[in-house]
């Protein structure tokens, strides 16, 4: 009996020690089972197109797309963005190319850097390449933060340079502002996705002609597809900030050549190669980049001015020749000013509800903010002018775009991607036309335009904080503006911005080129010169006439013309850029 007792206390024991341990194991299983996993979709489209070179030159494409509309690829294609952790969907869809004559080529998309399995790694050695007409959903796990670019890996030395290669960034959880999750912080980062350029291959492409591959002779060199002085156009590869910022530089070299990336004015950090951070970070003001490799670069602005960041591989600096060109940009830093005119605007909103009160003053909006599967929708119009962002709805695209000094975003009606500063990003939930007017996500306008929102718990209402500009501050008229799905603002193009010219016949406009690089005059006659570049010109003429000092940027320069004849100038600095005044009696 002694014994039997003693057995079933000790077999008691032993049961209430396995319920109890059950209970401790179950306790983080079931919190790592609730923790959600976030999906990032993009839809890209493989086709053809053609680019702009600064120099005028139309060159043939291939690339991905973000519409369904054979031809329309972009050079390099949209940047992805995603986050440490995040679930990745990505359907390619090929859509084949809008030129007769082309041949109907396999595409794939090869994930550089990333370690995806064989059936997503787009090597069509290992795994089917996309015909014409089909899909493949690639899908993996973004696991490290770093930086990374994919491409197609069909015929590689061919469709890549074509143009079929673009950044893919995964930032560290939640996308907080670090190198990589627990590592440096940043303010802002940038990325430079280098490539090279030989219009031989493009123009065999196009025209179907065999060509000669270990024949390479680039003549154009890019910085995100734009090369000098287009790359200061383009506030994806041209850095500003403020004196005390931090700035993270992501170097890409998706070409075949190395670069040797030199920044003046500034001493940076490498701290990560290739997706990885290395074990101390290296001080250098140049970088040598090999192709396929990608370095992080960070750096703190501590002094004011404007300072390049460009190769050191001189003729990478070119434009079919002709110099400065290619493989430069400038960063541009101003002393940090704290703005003298913020204005701080505080909106009470409600689902179902006209009006709304912003800064303690009632007005109404053309359609009261709704709320589907969870999603607060508002007015797109009116949330973008609150923070002092400039609105345009482009029609032909059904696209709405808001430019701040510092942020450009785009969203399209009914599609979960967006492009943020040149990068596409994955929506939770798309832009919506209902009942005529252009409805968006509260919250991911309010993210990306640094607004905070909050909830009265009393009202129900959404409480919308952030700081504008009074400059930019709307009139209350355009608070009640709605931007309908077929509004168009008079600027719905999406090309460059004209160059600066002059309704005055005697005034010649310097901007990378004298405009107009002929003119004709009587004697007599004078002619003035304006600087409109960011750059410091000269006038010389070559017969030495007539001799400018430097003409800094919107300063000018005036010459009278007292004998006839032909007088060829240029520019003393830049002596690619030659100009010609024709004097008559």
């Amino acid at each position: 009996m002694i014994n039997n007792t003693f057995l079933q206390r000790g077999i008691k024991k032993l049961l209430l020690a396995a319920c109890a341990m059950t209970i401790i194991l179950a306790i983080p299983l079931s919190s790592a089972a609730a923790e959600p996993t976030t999906i990032k979709k993009f839809q890209l489209y493989a086709t053809d197109g053609y680019m702009t070179l600064p120099d005028g030159v139309q060159l043939y494409i291939w690339g991905y797309s973000l519409t369904n509309e054979p031809g329309s690829a972009t050079f390099p294609a949209p940047a992805l963005e995603v986050n440490e952790g995040d679930q990745v969907e990505i359907i390619l869809t090929n859509i084949g190319p809008k030129k007769s004559g082309i041949k109907r080529l396999a595409h794939t998309i090869h994930f550089h850097g990333l370690d995806t399995d064989q059936q997503n790694d787009g090597v069509p050695h290992t795994s089917p390449a996309i015909q014409v007409g089909g899909s493949f959903k690639y899908q993996f796990k973004a696991k490290h933060a770093g930086t990374f670019f994919y491409h197609c890996h069909v015929d590689t030395i061919e469709h890549l340079q074509m143009g079929m290669y673009g950044a893919f960034i995964v930032k560290a959880k939640n996308g907080i502002n670090q190198a990589w999750t627990g590592g440096p912080s940043f303010d802002k980062d940038y990325v430079f996705l280098l490539n090279e350029i030989d219009p031989v291959w493009h123009q065999a492409v196009e025209e179907g002609k065999p060509y000669d591959r270990t024949n390479f002779h680039p003549k154009y060199w890019t910085i995100n597809g734009k090369a000098y002085p287009d790359s200061e156009k383009d506030p994806t590869s041209y850095i500003d900030g403020e004196v005390g910022e931090t700035v993270l530089i992501r170097l890409i070299n998706s070409g075949y050549e190395p670069h040797s990336f030199h920044m003046h004015g500034y001493h940076f950090q490498i701290i990560a190669s290739d997706g990885r951070p290395l074990p101390e970070p290296v001080t250098k003001d140049t970088v040598l980049i090999g192709p396929g490799e990608r370095y992080d670069l960070l750096v703190t602005f501590d002094q004011s001015g404007m300072f390049p960041f460009h190769s050191h591989n001189i003729v990478d600096n070119t434009n079919n020749g002709a110099y400065p060109g290619g493989l430069h940009t400038m960063i541009d830093v101003k002393e940090n000013t704290p703005d003298s005119s913020p204005m701080l605007m505080t909106i009470r909103l409600k689902e179902g509800r006209n009006a709304v009160m912003v800064n303690g003053e009632s007005m109404r909006l053309p359609n009261s903010p709704v709320v589907l599967n969870g999603t607060t929708y508002i007015p797109a119009r009116f949330i973008g002018e609150m923070l002092g962002a400039e609105v345009k709805w482009l029609p032909k695209e059904k696209s709405i775009i808001y430019t701040t000094d510092k942020t450009t975003i785009q969203l399209w009606l009914n599609s979960s991607q967006s492009k943020v500063n040149g990068r596409l990003v994955s929506l939770f939930a798309p832009p919506k036309e209902i009942k005529g007017t252009t409805m968006v996500p509260l919250r991911f306008i309010a993210d990306q335009l640094g607004a905070k929102l909050s909830k009265d718990s009393k009202t129900g209402e959404i409480i919308f904080t952030g700081a504008m500009s009074v400059a930019s501050a709307p009139s209350h008229q355009s608070h009640t503006d709605g931007t309908s799905s077929g509004e168009a603002n008079g600027n719905g193009g999406t090309g460059s911005m004209d160059q600066p010219t002059s309704t005055d016949p005697l005034t010649v406009i310097i901007t990378t080129s004298f405009m107009p690089a002929k003119l004709t005059i009587k004697k007599g006659q004078t002619v003035k010169w304006v600087n409109k570049d960011t750059q410091i010109h000269t006038v010389y003429d070559l017969q030495d006439k007539f001799n400018s000092p430097n003409i800094l940027p919107n300063a000018e320069f005036s010459y009278t013309f007292a004998e006839t004849g032909t007088y060829t100038y240029y520019c003393s600095t830049h002596p690619s850029m030659v100009g010609e005044v024709i004097v008559t009696d």
